[in-house]
């Protein structure tokens, strides 16, 4: 049986997912593709990393196998037994790029043994399965966004979800006259998973400080009671959200200026108050502001690399790439990628 499972890009609500906040994310036309068959023993094969993984046992080697093998210890935790299988994998996803591969990966393995052996979980239940698998098993604290967009995409619309109810509500995202693209930096710092983790710390700190289950019940004039650091952390939490729902509005009156606007003043806030950014998606990021057709651009994604989106006015991105391309390369001896988006339906059979 195959499956595809497509990766997601996130319009705006960077870091909020974890925070009990608002993202609005869409499904894109990227997909990780799967192969399921019952074998001897586990048996994994990457087309995109050539390379095949036996195990009598499941085991975790800190590689891309872990996304698989921790979803199938979340089956099991459920009392679905997952025998040995041949899983096969190849994607055209932008690995490291912010279109989360991995949540692909995580939901077209859940969506495949669930439709193969018959156990018919519901769509949330794989969710949960596969975020379980990346907290619990690889050891990123991510939020619910990635997996839920994967599982739950629908083409021509954008998912504006709440994280702390799991309420969604479908969003037409009708680009009649405009386009997104993505902007990959090919860089990813070290730092990025351990400051990651560091950033949900940080916000869990200040609810602990505040007396707070949630950010939901954090006012603005709470913020002085916290350390600078803590305060700036905070203070993006509350405002991104705010920015998510000025962008549904946007989006449902098809305001692209007002939506444009709302990027640019997400990416400041990334940088300036989570600082998660880096020199190489400012460069990106600035460059962009001061070209006419550019509407919007921020980071996408974890940090420290990977991923701009950008919207502009169709055709007009065109134009402003190759110099984007040659100023980059001059200034970090990187070349970029490029990548035009489009949105699509969540996992399915082939």
């Amino acid at each position: 049986m195959k499956v595809k499972a497509p990766g997601r890009i996130n319009i705006i609500g960077e870091h909020t997912d974890y925070n009990d906040g608002y993202v609005l994310p869409f499904a894109v036309d990227r997909y990780v593709f799967l192969s399921i068959e019952r074998a001897e023993k586990y048996i994994f094969r990457s087309e995109t990393m050539n390379e095949t993984v036996e195990m009598d046992e499941l085991k975790k080697l800190n590689s891309w196998t872990d996304y698989i093998v921790g979803v199938i210890k979340s089956f099991e935790k459920r009392g679905c037994r997952v025998p040995p299988v041949k899983i096969e994998v190849s994607s055209n996803l932008p690995m490291g790029a912010g279109l989360s591969s991995s949540a692909a990966l995580e939901v077209a393995t859940a969506f495949a043994i669930s439709e193969y052996f018959g156990f018919n979980l519901p769509k949330l239940e794989l969710v949960k399965i596969s975020r379980e698998a990346e907290v619990e098993f690889v050891g990123v604290r991510c939020g619910v966004m990635d997996q839920f967009t994967s599982a739950f995409g629908k083409e021509d619309h954008a998912i504006f979800l709440d994280t702390m109810t799991l309420n969604y509500e479908y969003v037409p995202l009708k680009l009649e006259g405009y386009e997104i693209n993505l902007v990959d930096s090919n860089v990813k710092h070290e730092l990025s998973s351990s400051e990651y983790n560091k950033r949900r710390q940080e916000c869990e700190e200040v609810l602990r400080l505040l007396g707070k289950r949630s950010f939901r019940e954090v006012k603005v004039d709470e913020l002085n009671k916290l350390s600078t650091v803590l305060r700036k952390r905070a203070k993006h939490v509350l405002e991104e959200n705010k920015r998510v729902l000025k962008s549904v509005e946007a989006l449902k009156e098809g305001d692209f200026e007002t939506l444009g606007k709302l990027l640019f003043d997400s990416h400041e806030s990334l940088r300036n108050l989570y600082e998660v950014s880096c020199e190489e998606t400012d460069f990106i990021v600035d460059f962009l502001r001061e070209k006419s057709g550019i509407l919007g651009a921020r980071m996408v994604g974890g940090g420290f690399g990977g991923g701009v989106i950008v919207l502009s006015g169709k055709g007009t991105f065109e134009d402003i790439k190759e110099e984007l391309f040659k100023a980059y390369k001059e200034k970090f001896g990187i070349e970029l990628s490029f990548f035009q988006i489009e949105s699509a339906d969540g996992v399915q059979k082939i």
